[in-house]
Formats: structure tokens, sequence, C-alpha cells
């Protein structure tokens, strides 16, 4: 439920809980090639390359080559999907701020929640691919 209720919030600002993601996590991983995004992510390649392939056809994305594998490229965030991670921002506080009041909790409690929930989705889907 809490999900949807963060889903619908990022739907009202353009952007989906997939998008979201990739956008919060690459500038702590940047720069890093798409293979390895995908394995920080638990993700197929094949996965991740759609949803990199939407977010550069945005102008989200700067691609540069990789020094150490001439066959791949190392991906960043460009000013505009830095523009975009922020505009996400009041977004997510407006959800933050319903969940807090629905559950009777201070913000900062379902902020923590929120951030284990994903730190053991992220554990456990990361889990299965490499298992696969």
């Amino acid at each position: 439920m809490a999900e949807r209720v963060v889903a619908r919030h990022l739907q009202e600002a353009g952007v989906s809980g997939e998008q979201l993601a990739l956008l919060s996590l690459i500038p702590t991983v940047e720069p890093i090639t798409p293979t390895a995004l995908a394995a920080e992510m638990g993700v197929p390649l094949t996965t991740l390359a759609d949803a990199l392939r939407r977010l550069d056809a945005r102008g989200e994305l700067e691609r540069s080559p990789n020094p150490a594998d001439q066959r791949s490229h190392l991906i960043t965030l460009s000013r505009e999907g830095r523009a975009r991670l922020e505009s996400v921002e009041p977004p997510l506080r407006k959800a933050t701020a319903e969940l807090s009041a629905e559950l009777q909790l201070p913000a900062t409690e379902v902020e923590r929640a929120l951030d284990d929930l994903h730190g053991a989705l992220r554990t456990s889907s990361s889990r299965v691919v490499r298992h696969s």
C-alpha cells in the first residue's frame, strides 16, 4: 500500500518508480558501466538497457568511453537528469507526509521504514538475479 501511495505521487510528477530508482542510484555510483549498474540494481542487463534508453531519450544521461574497456561506456547523470531527480523531492515529501499521517508515525520513521524496505527488496532481488 505504501508503494501505491508513493507511485501515485511520482506519477503526478511524471516519474516512474523505475526511473526514480535509476536517477537516485546513478549519482551514488557514477561513472558506471551498464553491466555494473545492472548488477548493482539486481536486474538483467536487457531490462536495464531499456530503462537507460528511456532516460537517454529525455537527455538525462551522459555516456563517455570506458578507458578500461573500449567495448563499453560509462554512464553519468546529465544536468537534466539531476534536475529531474531534484524535481521528485517535493512529491516524495508529500507521499511521506501522507503515509506518516495515515500510520500516525513521525515522517522520519516512515522514511526510515521505506529505506529499510527498499534495501531489503534490493538485496533480495539481487540474490534472485545472481542465482538465476
